[in-house]
């Protein structure tokens, strides 16, 4: 007997390979048997489980694995993944972008907390491992790999200092990034774009990311420029992946800004990269829009000493002017990947909900104002919080970095829910619809890729590259995620104007052996588990 039975399905077991007619069994969150079916026969499964899912026109597939998120915070509050398990997502990769909600202490705890946005949050965890037991105390929907965040790490040793480490403080950042891989971190992630982390330099990096090796551990990167630079800043995580002898995973990779057109060349570098003995990869998300904090526009050296400066600088009259002068003038130390029209970009979450879903050249048009002048009042009086979609890609180069196999899918998006406090502004899309919209979009409208192509890049090859060797295939032994979905009926009901919107088509999710989505309804299952690497 089986707890479960799948019939009449395609069955795609993540692979790449071709589909076959099988019937799938579960028993105990495991897939216990695979056997082969012929269509319009009776099932011998049929009668040995007390749940039959009858998948007639539709294909069985692994679950699906979101490479790259930002689901921490919004798990430990949504533990029902809504966003994510709807579009048939069953694991989330989460501690992105060198931002990580531990490890934590006591004095880093305020700033940890302002970029949380007033989330009902309860911070009783400090350490890596203790944030992962918080997660796997509330229950979760999806499973759940966590990356600890270089920006976290050196904001709790030396807070948003623009300087070297001393070595003592490396040592504790060493230290810290170690002890989070032993508690369950699957390795580190760094936001080079970002404050504190794009105030670190390349031996910094090199020199956690041995540690973090040592312990077993993976190398995420945010990268220091997706821009104009970007291809400078490929080479750096090529040249830290080489020193310290890591895996390169880059995070949502692009061709953004004054970089558009540059796609094959993106891939050609990683291709080369490779060929010379450099293990990198790379994730994507498949839209032509990016999502921000409206501060990341700012210089780096706006940033030092966190939020509060951020607003003192702004106020400041003649620093205010420098800040101007600065962001219309590429910077030596600074990609200034942002130098896009201000019609390019649009509020997502705001204090003033005025704001939201309007671009900042519209507010500003519509108060008599230059742009950049509104921008640096909504950051410095209204909100400094304020996140932002920014249209700053081109559809060849997305489709073009999607083909490459060295490529699979990160939605850089968080498990929300269209009620309750994840419900509020209008987010990129991509939080709802990326996994669907590859298979809609990208494989049945554009054909782009093939479905057993799109099938294994979020399949067997993200499981493959994490180090899960139970998962991401269907085959027997491994764990029993699984999604049942009507490939002609997929689809990304998200949009840049109704965000909060979930995928269709996706009719049963089974998270290890217990059945999440039952007729394309949640049923508030929370059988996920924290992975380990």
């Amino acid at each position: 007997m089986y707890d479960i039975v799948i019939i009449n399905g395609r069955v795609f077991d993540g692979t790449g390979s071709p589909w076959q007619w099988a019937d799938v069994g579960i028993k105990d969150g495991k897939v216990a048997s695979i056997v082969p079916a012929c269509p319009g026969e009776k099932s011998s499964l049929l009668q040995k489980a007390p749940v039959v899912i009858d998948a007639k026109g539709q294909v069985v597939t692994p679950g699906f694995i979101d490479m790259h998120t930002h689901s921490d915070l919004p798990l430990v509050i949504n533990g029902t993944a809504d966003s994510k398990i709807m579009q048939g997502v069953t694991t989330e990769v989460i501690g992105q972008c060198g931002n990580s909600p531990a490890p934590i202490t006591d004095e880093a705890l305020p700033s940890i907390k302002s970029s949380a946005k007033g989330m009902p949050i309860e911070w009783n965890w400090r350490s890596y491992g203790e944030f992962l037991d918080v997660l796997a105390q509330n229950g979760t929907s999806v499973n759940v790999v966590g990356m600890v965040g270089h920006g976290t790490i050196r904001m709790v040793t030396m807070g948003f200092a623009e300087r070297p480490p001393t070595a003592e403080e490396l040592e504790d950042m060493k230290r810290l990034a170690r002890e989070s891989v032993e508690q369950g971190a699957f390795g580190m992630s760094t936001g080079l774009i970002y404050t504190p982390g794009s105030y670190s330099e390349t031996p910094e990096v090199v020199a956690i990311s041995e540690v973090v090796r040592e312990a077993g551990g993976l190398y995420f990167t945010h990268l220091r420029a997706e821009g104009e630079k970007v291809l400078t800043a490929i080479d750096e995580a090529l040249e830290i992946g080489k020193k310290a002898k890591i895996p390169v995973q880059i995070s949502h990779l692009k061709a953004f800004g004054l970089a558009r057109g540059n796609g094959e060349k993106i891939i050609a570098k990683l291709n080369k990269a490779r060929e010379d003995g450099i293990d990198v990869t790379a994730d994507q998300y498949p839209y032509i829009a990016s999502s921000t904090g409206l501060s990341a526009f700012l210089p780096p050296w706006a940033h030092e000493g966190g939020r509060e400066k951020i607003v003192e600088r702004l106020k400041d009259r003649a620093t205010r002017k420098r800040i101007y002068d600065d962001m219309q003038r590429a910077l030596p130390d600074w990609p200034n990947d942002f130098r896009l029209p201000w019609q390019d970009v649009q509020i997502a979450s705001c204090a003033e909900q005025k704001f939201i879903g309007k671009r900042i050249q519209e507010i500003a048009d519509s108060h008599g104002k230059d742009a950049y002048e509104m921008a640096f009042d909504i950051l410095a009086e209204i909100d400094p919080a304020t996140s932002v979609v920014i249209f700053g890609m081109d559809e060849d180069d997305v489709s073009h970095i999607m083909k490459s196999d060295l490529v699979v899918v990160g939605s850089d998006g968080s498990c929300l829910n269209p009620v309750g406090p994840l419900g509020k502004g209008q987010p990129h899309p991509r939080n709802y619809g990326t996994a669907a919209r590859v298979l809609a979009h990208y494989v049945r409208d554009k054909k782009i890729l093939t479905l057993p192509e799109a099938i294994r890049k979020m399949t067997a090859q993200s499981a493959s590259r994490l180090g899960l060797k139970d998962r991401g295939q269907l085959r027997e032994g491994f764990a029993a995620d699984i999604v049942v979905f009507d490939p002609a009926a997929v689809k990304d009901n998200a949009t840049f104007e109704k965000p909060h919107q979930f995928a269709s088509g996706v009719n049963y999710v089974i998270v290890n052996g217990e059945v999440v989505v039952k007729e394309g309804k949640h049923t508030m299952a929370r059988p996920g588990k924290i992975l380990h690497r």
